[in-house]
C-alpha cells in the first residue's frame, strides 16, 4: 500500500511536474492565509491547564483588575530631582493617546465623510451616526491613572481611624499636645512604651516598616529644629512638609534610602491586547528618552508585567528572526559543501520554507495562538523538516550518479528513501502528538504545533521537491543536448569514511558494543548528578532594562516583585484573608482594601481613642513664648530622644532589622565610625538657652498650628464605608463593579534563588486559599505539571514509537533494534548536559520528550536501508544512508544550536539541550548499530 502510493506520487512528479507545483502553490496560499491569523502570548499562566484554578484566577485578575498588570516606572537619583522628574513625567504619561488608532480612525472618518456627501437622505443619517461613533473613539488614552504618591488627602481626614487599637494605645499620646516640650515628652513616652526594650515591636516586616516611618518623622522634626537654630529664615512650607512627614510619611513612593522612586501607570488595556502593550510601552519609553536631556542626573526605566511582556514579545520575535536566518544560512552552506552542488540545496531550502508556511497555517488552525514554548516552532521545524529534503536529494543524486534516467531515479528514490522518510516523519510526529496527553497547555500545544507542523512540511516536501528535481535535471539534459553544457561526470558523493568506520566496528563487534555500553553506563552516572534551576529569571532575556530594574526594586524596597494574588468576594473576606497571610513567616507584606477600610467593629473600638486625642489637643493651647521650664524640658527631652534612638538602634542591630538600624544611623550616627554624624548631639551642642528659645518660638509659630490642625482633622469619627474611599484606592483593590477585591501578597525573600523558599511560600499561601495565583504559585505548578507530564509523555512516546516501528518492520526485534540507539542517546544527552555545565530548567526539560521523537529517525533509516540491502553490505548502508543521517543530524543541530544566540535565554537552553541530544543519538546509532547488525545479520527471527 505504502509503496504503491509512493510509486504513484513518483509518476505524478515525473509526468506532471507543473501540475504538482500548481497544487502546491494553491495550498500555500490557503495555509498562508491561515498563518496570518496566528496570535502570540507570553503569559506563563497560558502554559498551565486551562482548567487549573491558578490559570482561571490569573486570567480573571488580569481581566478584572488592570492594576494587577501595571507599567512600573523606576526613577533613580537624588530625591529632590526624582520627585520633580516624577511630577513632570506623570503629567506627560497621562496625556498619551493612541496615535496609531487615531490614524486609522481618521482615515475611516474621512472615507465616511465622502460617502455621506454622496449618500441619499435615507442613508445619510445612518452613516452620520456611524461617523459620530468613530469620533468618540478618537484620542483614547493609554493610561487611566499614575500612582506614585500616597493618598495624603484621604489620610488627612481618616489617618487615625486606620491606626490599630494597640498602636493608638501606645503612641496615641503623641497627638495630645502640639507644643514642642510636650510633643518631645510624648514622643519619648511613646517610644519607651512601643519600641525601647520591645524586640517584638519590630519583629515583622509590617512592624519594621512602621518603625522606619516613625523614625523618618522624627528625623524630619530634628532637621527642622536644626534649621530653626540658625539665623536664616525657614519658609512655612518646610514646616508643613515636616508635619506631613511626621503624620503621613513620604508623600512619594520612595525606597528606604530615598534613592529610588517607583511610579505605577494603570493602563486602559490588558496584557491580552498585544498591540496596545507594544505601542503603550514604546510611547512611555519615548517620554523617558525625551526627558533625559533635561534630567541628566536622573536615571529612569520601565519594568513590571507590561514592560517585561513587551520586551519578551519584541526581543523573542527579533531573536527568533535572526536565529532562523542563522539556521537557514548554516544549513544551506552545509548542504552545498556536502552535496558539492548549489541548485539542489537551494531547492531543499525553498521546499522547507514553503513547508514552514504550511506548518504555521496548520498551527493557526489547530491552536490559534503561540505561547512561550511554541513560538520557537519555526526553528524546531527548520531542523527537523530539512531532513526530508536531504534524504530525497541524497537518494535522487545517488540514483542519477549510478546512471538511472530521471523518471526511474525519482521512482527509486521515493521507493527506497521514501519509506524511511515516511516512517521517520510519522514516528517523530506521533511522538510529538503524544504530548497531547499532557495537562500542561504548553506541552500539549507544543505537541500539536510540532506534530502537525512536521506532517505539513513532509506533505509539502513530497508534493513539491521531486517535481523541482525533475524539472532541474530535465533542463540540464536539454542544455547538454543543445551543447551548451558538457556532459556531467558521475561523482560518488557518499561518505565512504562512515562506511569504513562501520565495517571496522562490525568486525570488532564485541569490543565496539562493550565500549558503547561502558560509555552509556558512565553517562548514566553523570545523569544522576543533573540538577534543576528553579530561577525563572535565568530563563528571561539577559541584559534587558525591564529585568534588571526588577532587581533594583527588590533590593531598594526589600521586597520581591513576583508577588501572589487572590480574589475575595467582599471587603470582609479580603480582610480575613489578608490577616491570615500577614501571620505567615514567609510573607513580607500583604496589601488589600482593609488597609483603608477597617471593619465596623474595629472602627467602633478606635472611636474612644480618637475622641480622647481630639479633646486633649483642643484643650492644649499653643504657647506664644518659651518659659525657662520649656527650655530645660526641650534640652532634656532631646537628650532622652537621643538615648531612646540609640537603644532602638542596638535592638535593631541585634535583631537583624537593618532598615531600622540604618534609619537610626541617619539620626544618631554609626557607632562603628570614629566621628559619627549624630544630628541630635550636634543640635544640642549648638543650643544655648537663647538658641533653644529661638527654636521653640519659631516652632510654635510655624509647626505647632499646622500639627494641631492636622491632628484635629485626622480625628474624624465618622464611620468609613466603601463608598468613602477615593477612586484610586478602589481601583487598586477592587474591580469596576466593586464586587471583587484583590489581595496581594509579597514574599519575605527572593523566591527564585531559593527553591525551598519558593515551596514554603507557595505552600503557605495555598494553606490559606487554594485559589491563590500569581507568578510564584503558577511557576511552581508549572514545574510540577511539566515534570509529571514529561514522564507520562516519555512513556507514552516510547510505547507508540515501538508499536509504529513494529507495524512498519513487521517484527518486534527490528523495532527494538531501531530504538536501542535512542534509549542510549537520551542517557548520553543528559550526561553530556551535566558535563557541559547545563542544568534542567522549565524550558529545556521539554527536550527530553522531544528528543524521543527527533532521535528515532537515525536508527529507522539505517535499519530500512540495511533491510533493502539484504541485511548485508554495511559499508554501503553507512556510506549512503549514514551520510544522510549525519547531514540530517548536523542540520538539526545547526537549527537548534542557532537558538543559543537568542536573547531569550529559555530558547537558548532548549536549543543547547536538543543540540546535545541530537548529537548523542547520532553517536549512539553509529557506535551501537554496526556491531549489533553484524551480530544479528544471520538471525531470521529477530
Amino acid at each position: 500500500m505504502r509503496e504503491k502510493m509512493l510509486l504513484g506520487l513518483a509518476r505524478a512528479h515525473s509526468h506532471h511536474p507543473w501540475r504538482m507545483l500548481a497544487l502546491t502553490a494553491l495550498l500555500t496560499i490557503l495555509f498562508g492565509a491561515a498563518a496570518s491569523q496566528l496570535q502570540v502570548t507570553m503569559r506563563w499562566s497560558d502554559l498551565l491547564p486551562s482548567d487549573d484554578p491558578r490559570t482561571i484566577q490569573f486570567n480573571n485578575i488580569v481581566e478584572e483588575f488592570k492594576t494587577s498588570t501595571s507599567l512600573i516606572v523606576v526613577v533613580q537619583g537624588e530625591p529632590e530631582r526624582t520627585t520633580q522628574f516624577a511630577d513632570e513625567y506623570a503629567a506627560k504619561l497621562i496625556a498619551l493617546v493612541d496615535e496609531e488608532k487615531n490614524a486609522k480612525l481618521r482615515k475611516e472618518i474621512a472615507d465616511l465623510e465622502k460617502k455621506i456627501a454622496k449618500a441619499k437622505d435615507g442613508d445619510r443619517a445612518e452613516l452620520q451616526n456611524e461617523m459620530e461613533q468613530l469620533v468618540l473613539q478618537l484620542d483614547e488614552k493609554f493610561y487611566q491613572r499614575i500612582d506614585y504618591k500616597a493618598e495624603t488627602e484621604f489620610l488627612r481626614d481618616h489617618a487615625l481611624m486606620l491606626v490599630k487599637e494597640k498602636d493608638l494605645k501606645n503612641i496615641g499620646d503623641i497627638y495630645w499636645d502640639a507644643n514642642l516640650p510636650a510633643l518631645l515628652t510624648n514622643v519619648n513616652n511613646s517610644m519607651e512604651k512601643e519600641y525601647v526594650g520591645q524586640q517584638e515591636s519590630i519583629s515583622t516586616r509590617e512592624k519594621e516598616d512602621g518603625a522606619v516611618m516613625f523614625l523618618e518623622g522624627l528625623e524630619s522634626l530634628v532637621d527642622l529644629l536644626t534649621q530653626y537654630s540658625t539665623d536664616e529664615d525657614t519658609p512655612q512650607s518646610t514646616a508643613d512638609k515636616a508635619v506631613d512627614q511626621m503624620l503621613f510619611g513620604d508623600s512619594y513612593f520612595l525606597s528606604y534610602d530615598k534613592s529610588v522612586l517607583v511610579m505605577m501607570a494603570i493602563p486602559n488595556f490588558d496584557m491580552t491586547d498585544i498591540a496596545k502593550v507594544v505601542s503603550g510601552t514604546r510611547a512611555a519609553q519615548k517620554i523617558i528618552d525625551d526627558m533625559a536631556k533635561s534630567y541628566p542626573d536622573v536615571k529612569a526605566g520601565l519594568t513590571g508585567f507590561i514592560a517585561i511582556g513587551h520586551d519578551e514579545m519584541v526581543y523573542s520575535e527579533q531573536s527568533l528572526g535572526y536565529t532562523s536566518i542563522i539556521a537557514l544560512v548554516a544549513i544551506l552552506l552545509l548542504l552545498i559543501l556536502s552535496f558539492r552542488m548549489i541548485v539542489a540545496p537551494f531547492l531543499a531550502l525553498f521546499s522547507l520554507l514553503i513547508g514552514t508556511i504550511w506548518a504555521i497555517g496548520a498551527a493557526a488552525l489547530v491552536v490559534g495562538q503561540l505561547n512561550i514554548m511554541t513560538q520557537m516552532m519555526t526553528v524546531i521545524l527548520f531542523g527537523l523538516g530539512i531532513d526530508f529534503s536531504i534524504h530525497i536529494i541524497s537518494g535522487f543524486t545517488e540514483r542519477r550518479a549510478l546512471g538511472d534516467e530521471i523518471n526511474a531515479a525519482i521512482e527509486m528514490t521515493l521507493l527506497k528513501s521514501g519509506t524511511g522518510v515516511l516512517t521517520g516523519a510519522v514516528t517523530t510526529a506521533c511522538a510529538f502528538l503524544t504530548l497531547v496527553i499532557s495537562h500542561s497547555r504548553g506541552m500539549k500545544e507544543l505537541g500539536l504545533v510540532t506534530g502537525f507542523g512536521l506532517l505539513a512540511i513532509l506533505l509539502a516536501t513530497l508534493l513539491m521537491l521531486p517535481s523541482l528535481l525533475v524539472l532541474r535535471d530535465r533542463r540540464l539534459e536539454r542544455r547538454r543536448i543543445d551543447g551548451k553544457k558538457a556532459p556531467a561526470q558521475q561523482r560518488d558523493i557518499s561518505f565512504r569514511f562512515l562506511g569504513t568506520f562501520a565495517q571496522l566496528l562490525s568486525k570488532k563487534y564485541v569490543i565496539s558494543i562493550a565500549v558503547a555500553v561502558l560509555i552509556t553506563l558512565y553517562m548514566l552516572f553523570m545523569s544522576s548528578k543533573m540538577t534543576f534551576d528553579y530561577n525563572y529569571l535565568n530563563i528571561e532575556p539577559e541584559g534587558l532594562t525591564s529585568i534588571s530594574l526588577q532587581d533594583t526594586v527588590t533590593n531598594k524596597f526589600d521586597m520581591g516583585m513576583d508577588y501572589a494574588m487572590v480574589i475575595a468576594s467582599s471587603p470582609q473576606e479580603s480582610r480575613s484573608q489578608a490577616q491570615q497571610y500577614r501571620k505567615l513567616a514567609s510573607v513580607a507584606r500583604t496589601e488589600d482594601i482593609s488597609l483603608y477600610l477597617p471593619s465596623k467593629e474595629q472602627q467602633q473600638r478606635r472611636v474612644p481613642y480618637l475622641i480622647e486625642i481630639r479633646n486633649r489637643m483642643e484643650n492644649a493651647p499653643i504657647k506664644a513664648a518659651a518659659s525657662r521650664t520649656d527650655i530645660e524640658s526641650v534640652r532634656r527631652e532631646l537628650d532622652r530622644l537621643q538615648m531612646n534612638i540609640i537603644e532602638m538602634q542596638d535592638m535593631a542591630f541585634t535583631g537583624g532589622q537593618d532598615k531600622v538600624d540604618n534609619k537610626c544611623k541617619n539620626i544618631v550616627g554609626d557607632p562603628e565610625d570614629e566621628n559619627p554624624q549624630n544630628k541630635i548631639k550636634e543640635l544640642l551642642q549648638r543650643c544655648d538657652d537663647r538658641t533653644i528659645s529661638t527654636i521653640i518660638s519659631k516652632y510654635q509659630r510655624a509647626f505647632a498650628p499646622r500639627f494641631k490642625a492636622s491632628v484635629l482633622r485626622m480625628c474624624n469619627t465618622t464611620p468609613l464605608e466603601l463608598k468613602d474611599l477615593p477612586e484610586s484606592i478602589l481601583d487598586r483593590y477592587s474591580n469596576t463593579e466593586r464586587d471583587q477585591f484583590l489581595v496581594t501578597i509579597f514574599p519575605a525573600a527572593n523566591i527564585w534563588t531559593n527553591a525551598q523558599f519558593l515551596d514554603q511560600f507557595t505552600n503557605d499561601l495555598e494553606s490559606v486559599s487554594d485559589q491563590v495565583t500569581g507568578m510564584p504559585p503558577v511557576f511552581r505548578a508549572l514545574i510540577e505539571v511539566i515534570g509529571s507530564d514529561g514522564k507520562k509523555s516519555m512513556m507514552a512516546t516510547l510505547v507508540i514509537v515501538f508499536l509504529l516501528l513494529w507495524l512498519d518492520f513487521r517484527k518486534p526485534g527490528y523495532a527494538l533494534l531501531a530504538m536501542l540507539p535512542l534509549g542510549a542517546g537520551v542517557i548520553w544527552m543528559v550526561g553530556l548536559m551535566h558535563l557541559t555545565g547545563q542544568q534542567f530548567t522549565v524550558m529545556n526539560v521539554m527536550g527530553l520528550p522531544m528528543i524521543l521523537g527527533i532521535g528515532i529517525d537515525d536508527g529507522v533509516h539505517v535499519l530500512h536501508r540495511w533491510i533493502k540491502e539484504g541485511k548485508k553490505n554495511l559499508f554501503t548502508v553507512f556510506s549512503s544512508t549514514g551520510k544522510a543521517i549525519l547531514l540530517t543530524s548536523l542540520t538539526t543541530m545547526l537549527a537548534f544550536g542557532s537558538l543559543i544566540f537568542s536573547i531569550w535565554r529559555g530558547f537558548g537552553q532548549l536549543g543547547a539541550a536538543l543540540f546535545v541530544g541530537v548529537a548523542a543519538c547520532f553517536l549512539t546509532t553509529v557506535l551501537f548499530l554496526p556491531g549489533l547488525l553484524y551480530l544479528f545479520k544471520g538471525k531470521s527471527k529477530l
